[in-house]
């Protein structure tokens, strides 16, 4: 069982991507949520051409013409959708997943098209078996289709950028006491623990504490700051850095 979700991509350009992999779960919903939209649209279609035909004493033409749409549908939806919206179907929209090349750029017609086609390898013998067994094994939580055609399913994440910094819980006046007089940080240290206190209510303790003690130890030596934990050394040298240890 995969516990680590994400995947880190380094570009020749030396810029570095992390993407959250979408498992199995949401890709199900999301695929269960197209299959829906499917049934529906061919419903509403075989009941136009149904009335049509039928007054028209036509009703084999009809029943051949809904035959074309349902093979049109069933092997190329998630290729148009695909190929329109970047990546998405409607269901993917709604899971906030996207298809996306192995290095993390937009996928391509042939892409889509290739990994939409194999779709039926990843169905057998039954239940869409292959293609568990596939994410399973797989690091990237592939299926068939995704390998041979190079792409990898993500979830976007959507937040909020230039979020508000905030000190929680605000510095206290017995921390204030013992911090020292000036404490300089580099814009690229200032930069790292903005970023660490925007995210931080969505990590729990530990993982917070794993993070802050990237940068925690060496910023105590060099400033002086000291604290319980890693997570209040960076953020009591960020606040005493930028004025915000002060008093409203």
């Amino acid at each position: 069982m995969l516990l680590d979700t994400t995947a880190t991509i380094d570009t020749p350009e030396r810029v570095r991507f992390v993407h959250r992999l979408a498992g199995p779960g949401p890709r199900a919903v999301a695929y269960l949520i197209d299959t829906v939209l499917r049934m529906v649209f061919l419903s509403f279609v075989g009941v136009i051409l149904t009335l049509t035909f039928t007054l028209t004493g036509l009703e084999g033409v009809g029943t051949g013409l809904w035959l074309l749409l349902l093979f049109l549908v069933e092997w190329f939806y998630g290729v148009l959708f695909e190929t329109l919206l970047a990546g998405r179907t409607p269901g993917k929209m709604a899971m906030s997943l996207r298809a996306v090349r192995l290095d993390g750029s937009p996928g391509r017609f042939p892409d889509f098209l290739l990994r939409n086609l194999l779709r039926f390898a990843d169905f057998l013998p039954v239940g869409f078996g292959v293609g568990a067994l596939c994410m399973v094994v797989d690091s990237r939580m592939r299926r068939l289709g995704d390998m041979v055609a190079g792409t990898v399913v993500v979830v976007e994440e959507r937040t909020r950028v230039l979020g508000e910094v905030r000190i929680a819980p605000p510095v206290s006046e017995d921390e204030r006491r013992t911090l020292p007089a000036r404490v300089d940080l580099t814009r690229s240290e200032l930069d790292i623990i903005e970023a660490f206190l925007r995210r931080r209510s969505k990590l729990s303790d530990a993982r917070a504490e794993e993070l802050a003690w990237m940068l925690g130890p060496q910023l105590s030596e060099a400033t002086g700051v000291e604290a319980p934990t890693w997570e209040r050394v960076i953020t009591l040298a960020y606040a005493r850095a930028t004025g915000k240890d002060r008093l409203p």
